[in-house]
C-alpha cells in the first residue's frame, strides 16, 4: 500500500479532518505520512478495533506453535497474554513512525560489527534508551493499544497485511536483520512497515494481563516488565509475528532482536 505524503499545510489539514472523523474498516483509509522532527510518521485515524485474540485466532496461534514445536509440545500460554479480546476505541488520531528507528536516525549502531548498516534498525537498545530517543524527537513510545491498532485496524486482522501468513511480507526466520521498510508488501493499513518481523518493538506500558490492570479489583501489581510487540528477524514461527502477540521483558534488556518505533500526538505542532 503506497502512502501519500502530506507535504503541504493544506494536505495535512485535509488529512486531519478525515482522521478525526474516524473509520470503521481498514479500506476506508488511504495512508498519509508526514516528516516530523527528523522522523517519518504515518497518520492513524480515530476508530475502534478488537484488541487481543478471539477463540478462532487463539486456535490459529496454537496451530502455528505446534507446527513449530510439534503437536502437544507448545508451551506458550496465549490465553493469558491475549485474552479477553476487548474493544478499544480512539477518539483522536495519532502518529506512528513508518519504520523502526534505524541506525542512521539513532545516530549510532550497536557495538556488533555485523549490525552497523546505517539502514538497518537500531537494536540492542533498552526500553529506557528507546523512550529517551523518542522524547528527544518530541515523541514517545506507543502504547500497546496504539501499536496494535496501527498494525490491525478496525478489521482486527491477524497480521498487518491480513489474516493469512505470507513469509514474503516479513523480515523473519533469518540470521541477520535487513533494511527498515524494505518489504512494502508487509505494510499495515496505515502504511506502517515492519510491524511484523524486523525487530521486536518496545511499547510504553508495563506487562499486565488484560482485564487485570492496576485499577481492577484484586489486580496483580505490575511486574516491572515491559512489552515487546511484532516479533523479529530471528522469529522462526508465524505465532511470534501476529499483531496480537505480546512478550514480556525487563526494561533493561538489550539484544540484537529488540528495537523500537516512536508515536506522537496530533495536537503537537505539525
Amino acid at each position: 500500500m503506497i502512502a501519500a505524503r502530506a507535504s503541504t499545510r493544506a494536505d495535512l489539514e485535509a488529512a486531519m479532518v478525515l482522521a478525526r472523523d474516524g473509520v470503521v474498516q481498514n479500506s476506508n483509509w488511504l495512508p498519509v505520512t508526514r516528516h516530523l522532527d527528523g522522523l517519518e510518521f504515518a497518520l492513524v485515524p480515530a476508530g475502534c478495533f478488537t484488541m487481543g485474540s478471539t477463540d478462532s485466532q487463539l486456535a490459529l496461534a496454537l496451530d502455528f506453535c505446534e507446527r513449530f514445536f510439534g503437536r502437544g509440545n507448545c508451551q506458550v500460554d496465549f490465553k493469558s497474554s491475549e485474552t479477553p479480546a476487548h474493544e478499544v476505541c480512539f477518539d483522536q488520531p495519532f502518529w506512528i513512525q513508518v519504520t523502526e528507528v534505524s541506525n542512521r536516525a539513532y545516530g549510532a549502531s550497536s557495538s556488533v560489527d555485523m549490525y552497523r548498516n546505517l539502514s538497518w534498525p537500531r537494536e540492542t537498545v533498552t526500553w529506557y534508551q528507546a523512550s529517551e530517543f523518542c522524547q528527544r524527537h518530541k515523541a514517545r513510545l506507543p502504547s500497546g493499544e496504539e501499536w496494535e491498532y496501527a498494525a490491525r485496524g478496525p478489521d482486527s486482522v491477524v497480521f498487518p497485511w491480513g489474516d493469512d501468513f505470507d513469509l514474503e511480507n516479513v523480515i523473519s526466520g533469518r540470521l541477520v536483520p535487513a533494511e527498515v521498510g524494505s518489504i512494502p508488501s508487509g505494510s499495515s493499513w496505515v502504511g506502517a512497515l515492519d510491524m511484523s518481523g524486523g525487530m521486536a518493538e518496545w511499547v510504553e506500558e508495563p506487562y499486565i494481563p488484560y482485564g487485570q490492570g492496576p485499577t481492577a479489583p484484586g489486580a496483580p501489581e505490575a511486574t516491572g516488565q515491559r512489552v515487546l510487540r511484532g516479533g523479529s528477524w530471528f522469529s522462526f514461527s508465524p505465532y511470534m509475528l501476529r499483531s496480537a502477540h505480546r512478550e514480556a521483558a525487563d526494561p533493561d534488556t538489550a539484544n540484537s532482536t529488540i528495537g523500537f518505533r516512536c508515536a506522537r500526538d496530533t495536537d503537537l505542532p505539525q
